[in-house]
């Protein structure tokens, strides 16, 4: 006979810190690099293997991630 188990009201990962604000930051820092350093070389006329996008999917892609930046670095914001 199986033991009852005690469900807690809380979703797992609630009590998780499974990623952090610094550490988000801190990807989104090195995805940001890595975006303005593929429209550099688009720029230059370099083919790179890792350039799928057109240059406005880029240009797009570069301005949300440094508006979600922004909100990661703002003090006591909260999104759901």
């Amino acid at each position: 006979m199986a033991e009852p188990i005690d469900q807690l009201p809380e979703d797992d990962w609630v009590d998780q810190d499974l990623l952090t604000r610094n550490l988000a930051g801190d990807l989104l820092d090195e995805e940001i690099a890595a975006e303005r350093d593929r429209l550099a070389r688009l720029d230059r006329g370099e083919d790179g293997d890792d350039i799928h996008m057109s240059r406005a999917d880029m240009e797009r892609r570069l301005a949300a991630m440094i508006e979600a930046r922004k909100r990661v670095s703002a003090p006591n914001s909260v999104e759901f």
